[in-house]
Parts: C-alpha cells; structure tokens; sequence
C-alpha cells in the first residue's frame, strides 16, 4: 500500500501506528521515504485513555478502536491545510487520489459508500460507508468529528452489531448526519473490492492502469478478505460477497497483486509469527458440513487464485 501510495502520489506523508513489535522491526528496516513509524506502546503511552479499556477488548476489537484514535492524534497536530486519511492496509493505488481531494473541495470529512452489488446489499447493516478510506480535513468541523469517532470507539468498538453500532464502521453514518460538510465520495475508481466489483466493468489501460465503468481511472482497490489457504493458493473473497470475478479482475488485479506479495515476502525473508488479531475457536458444526458447498460457491465465482510459484 505505502508503496503504491507514493508511487501516484510522491509528497504524501504516512504515518504507521505498528501495532507489533515484528510491525515495526520490518518497517524500520525497509526504511521507506515519507514514512513515520508510532510503536504501540508510545502510542499508548500518551494516550491513556486508550490503553485503559484495552483489557476490556479482544485483540481484534481493540484494532478497531485505534484507527479513530491515531486520526484524531494526528489531527491535533496537523496544520489548518492539511487532509488527514485512515487508510487501510490492504489497498494498492493505482492511480492519483486527486479526484477524492477535489471532490472535498469545500469538505471537512470525506467518505467513501461500499456500493454493494445486489446480492451484497443485505451487508448494508455492517456500515453504508466502507472505513478503508477516511478523510478529515484539519479544520474545527472535521477535528470535532474525528474527536467524536475517537470517544465514541472508546466507549464501544466490538466486531458486531448493536443496534445502530458495528465496530468502527458504523459510525461514519452517525458522522454523516451529525456533522455539516460531511460529503460521500462516489467516484467509481474508488474503493472498489469483492463486494462490488461485479457492479462494475473494468477494463485493463496502458502500463497498469485500469479503467472503472468505460471512463473513470482506477484509483485504488481493497483486497478486503484475501487470504493463504496453502502455498501458492489464494482465496480472494468472502462468499457472503459472492460476487464472480471477471478473467480481468481475476488475472489484472489479482494475480499481480499476489505475485506483489510474494516478492515483498521474499524481499523481507523470515518473519516473526505474530500472534492472530482475532480470537477463534474451532469451526461450528455447520460450518463444516457446509465447507464442500462453500469451496464449489468459491471456484464457481473464481475466487481462488494460484501464483504457480514455489516459495
């Protein structure tokens, strides 16, 4: 992401909150440009009201909290110009987010709609708006709004629904309404992902571009869900997503993206084993009575992709 990110965008600024020690041991020795790397434990340190309720919170739902957090630590101090963006992990740029900041021309918070496809629409009760991309603007509306983020993730951030709540997700609709000069980003380059990438036609331009429904440039994309199954096999997508994938999504902006991850893998070489952010337990019965059903589901919308390469 930090990567491609500068690649269309060279003056950015990136500031890492590393959430583990190996995090931060890796990016240090990367050393990349426009990068400021934040431990944890400093983190924590000068934010105590943070570190108070991180017992009360499993290790998934208290990532969920500190993205609000380190947006409103920024913002604090920040310059009266500046934007300053949550941005995801699992996103690669492809093109200049320019059209997002002209789109906030006269905007202090900036966010970006899921725009399911049809069969993900029922999703909806997760969160209109999709929290891999944030924009605030340092201005008094969108410093109170993230402060507002902020408190309200302390007070509860837990990966389900409760009501008109859902992690942190769910309340960039509060700050929707709440807020004045809170606009919806709806280029279509923006954002797109497994759960609406079948909304969209995608065309693949020169020198790894790709083109969103005939005119708009492919601004960034969210491998939301992409994870190893085994080696050199990778499942790309949730089935509650469904979505089928497309020969272009498929072998344009997946099976690069993997050989990406593969080479950055090998670049890195060992890595210490961090210990999984979220609590699981071992597969309810019905679930694995339904897995056979489920891989059929999967490598019928061709969400399996293999590198075919060795490690």
């Amino acid at each position: 992401m930090i990567r491609s990110l500068r690649r269309v965008e060279p003056g950015c600024r990136i500031s890492v909150l590393c959430l583990t020690p190996s995090c931060a041991s890796v990016l240090e020795r990367l050393s990349e440009p426009g990068v400021t790397l934040m431990s944890l434990a400093d983190f924590e340190r000068d934010n105590p009201d943070v570190l108070a309720i991180k017992d009360t919170r499993c290790t998934r739902d208290y990532y969920f909290t500190l993205g609000s957090c380190l947006v409103a630590s920024i913002l604090r101090v920040s310059d009266p110009a500046d934007i300053v963006t949550y941005l995801d992990a699992d996103l690669l740029f492809y093109s200049s987010p320019a059209p997002i900041y002209e789109a906030m021309a006269n905007a202090s918070v900036g966010l970006i709609g899921h725009r399911f496809h049809w069969w993900a629409k029922r999703l909806e009760k997760y969160g209109r708006f999709n929290v891999g991309w944030v924009s605030f603007r340092c201005d008094a509306v969108g410093r109170e709004a993230a402060s507002w983020w902020r408190n309200s993730c302390i007070e509860w951030c837990y990966g389900c629904i409760d009501g008109d709540r859902f992690a942190d997700q769910k309340y960039l609709e509060h700050i929707y309404v709440k807020f004045p000069n809170v606009i919806e980003v709806t280029h279509p380059g923006t954002n797109v992902g497994p759960w609406n990438v079948c909304r969209h036609s995608i065309e693949q331009g020169p020198q790894d571009t790709f083109v969103v429904d005939g005119k708009f440039p492919l601004i960034f994309f969210h491998y939301s869900g992409l994870r190893e199954k085994e080696p050199n096999l990778y499942l790309c997508s949730n089935l509650s997503y469904l979505g089928p994938f497309s020969r272009t999504v498929r072998a344009g902006i997946y099976e690069p993206y993997i050989r990406l991850l593969e080479r950055i893998r090998s670049e890195l070489g060992e890595l210490p084993p961090d210990p999984s952010p979220v609590w699981e337990d071992s597969p309810p019965t019905r679930r694995r009575v339904l897995a056979p059903a489920i891989r059929i589901a999967h490598r019928w919308a061709g969400h399996y992709v293999g590198t075919g390469q060795s490690r």
